[in-house]
């Protein structure tokens, strides 16, 4: 009879490994079980959203980073990464990094930024997907949403609705795995976060209409949702702009 795991003196996180696409270094680096994964809501943009004080956060550990180079990647990289490419991590990355710093454990919210950072550079580094990148600028504006720091959320969300919109422009996605109609209510949703209406409905529209649309009928529910309410935000805030005493009238 087999044993039955004791919760209770279960870690949190657990070693991976991982083998880098440039240096083909192997190593350990940190994930979070996802049985202590445990968000009290998720926006609706997807982001997670923690109870204060809860550290189980898998976003800390979405990106790997090599110890011997400095490569900082997702799972979601290709493995075939050019020559060409390697040299150009080997000069503006390699030569430029600092071996003090061990991402390979449990990492703290500062740290858990510098790998979306360095994961960031290195995709740019390896023209690496526009869909990758805009996954990975999404979850750092999680992550700085989290910490309430607003005006950096903002910026990596602008970057992550850019990179989203060329992943759909350049069919750069794999439709089994991403399928187009979700990159168009990511961006839609982006956009309403940002308070850029005109732009969300444009992409909540191309949804409910979007051919496979009966295939994915959760993302049409979403788009539909957040379509009234963005209608419902703007003409709030036109009302505002029309009427800017309006708050301090009896």
């Amino acid at each position: 009879m087999r044993k039955r795991l004791n919760v209770a003196n279960l870690s949190p996180l657990y070693d991976k490994k991982f083998t880098c696409p440039v240096c083909d270094h192997n190593f350990v680096s940190k994930k979070l079980r996802s049985r202590f994964v445990k968000p009290i809501r998720t926006d609706s943009d997807f982001g997670p959203v923690f109870a204060k004080g809860d550290s189980n956060n898998p976003l800390f550990y979405y990106v790997a980073v090599c110890p011997e180079c400095g490569f900082a990647f997702s799972e979601d990289f290709s493995t075939n990464i050019s020559q060409t490419s390697k040299q150009r991590v080997r000069e503006e990355l390699s030569a430029k990094m600092e071996k003090t710093v061990d991402y390979g454990q449990e990492r703290d919210f500062s740290q858990a930024v510098n790998t979306y950072k360095l994961a960031i550079y290195s995709g740019q580094l390896v023209r690496e997907r526009h869909l990758v990148l805009a996954k990975l600028c999404h979850r750092l504006a999680w992550l700085y949403r989290g910490m309430e720091e607003v005006a950096e959320e903002r910026r990596f969300m602008e970057l992550a609705a850019s990179e989203f919109e060329q992943a759909y422009i350049n069919s750069d996605y794999d439709e089994e795995k991403v399928p187009e109609i979700q990159i168009l209510y990511l961006v839609g949703a982006i956009n309403h976060k940002l308070g850029k209406y005109n732009e969300a409905v444009q992409f909540f529209a191309k949804v409910t209409e979007h051919e496979t649309r009966s295939r994915y009928t959760k993302y049409v529910n979403l788009a539909r949702r957040q379509w009234k309410i963005a209608v419902d935000e703007y003409r709030e805030a036109r009302k505002e702009q029309d009427n800017p005493e309006r708050n301090g009238e009896k």
